[in-house]
């Protein structure tokens, strides 16, 4: 844990390869739809995180659940897939995982 953040990461025990990682945050404010970034943004901020991939690389959605907007979706690239959520009025990243083929 570092603040609200949790790190979660599967190792190969024999080589120390990283197997899998996971990024979580809870956040608790409150999400309407006003301020809604747009996808393209929304895209911009994920392609940071994955450097080489294009946005043929990446599925999203705009989701409402529980009172909050969020983009979901992942990204599959070079043998693995990213899976990320992102609240849709700020740009933080709530939710990171990636997992190799």
């Amino acid at each position: 844990y570092v603040g609200a953040a949790e790190y979660d990461y599967d190792i190969d025990a024999s080589t120390g390869t990283i197997l899998s990682r996971d990024y979580d945050i809870e956040d608790d404010f409150a999400n309407t739809s006003a301020g809604v970034l747009d996808q393209d943004s929304v895209i911009q901020i994920v392609l940071e995180r994955v450097p080489g991939a294009t946005t043929n690389d990446i599925r999203m959605e705009l989701d409402h659940d529980d009172g909050y907007y969020r983009y979901e979706g992942d990204i599959i690239y070079q043998q693995r897939e990213y899976d990320f959520e992102i609240d849709a009025n700020t740009g933080n990243i709530l939710e990171w995982s990636e997992e190799r083929y």
